[in-house]
């Protein structure tokens, strides 16, 4: 084999490796999709809205790695490598980064409601003591008039 050919089949090498971490980016981003829906309640018009704005931007993205790298060419191995990737992340993280970053958003998000709740509730305080006080105010200020 010559010099050319054994660059050649790096470079293809380094391509199949870039899409398959591309497989891994895309489904990772959609598994920030999927945890920020278990976290907030979605209805479908939202889900079907995102689901499309996602394969919108993912689908221009690989169209657009196709064009720097293979000048829009689509080749069976590449898409092979976005697949693997994808799945590889399913099967080896997806499950426990679902759960662990679920569990660690919903406990953030209930510490904050407990902070709000705190808060409101010193505001409402604050808020009747300053009607007392106007009360006591208008009390004194009618006592003084003479009738």
């Amino acid at each position: 084999r010559t010099v050319w050919e054994v660059v050649r089949i790096v470079t293809e090498g380094f391509l199949f490796l870039s899409f398959f971490l591309f497989g891994v980016a895309a489904f990772l981003g959609y598994d920030g999709i999927r945890i920020l829906r278990r976290v907030f309640s979605h209805g479908i018009l939202w889900i079907a809205a995102e689901d499309f704005l996602y394969w919108t931007v993912t689908g221009s993205c690989f169209f657009l790695r196709l064009c720097q790298e293979n000048d829009g060419r689509i080749r069976g191995y590449l898409l092979l490598a976005v697949a693997l990737g994808a799945v590889s992340y399913y099967a080896l993280f997806s499950r426990f980064l679902m759960k662990f970053l679920t569990r660690g958003i919903i406990s953030m998000k209930n510490r904050l409601k407990k902070v709000k709740k705190a808060a409101t509730i010193r505001m409402n305080k604050l808020h009747v003591k300053k009607k007392q006080q106007r009360s006591e105010k208008d009390n004194e200020c009618e006592e003084e008039t003479p009738r």
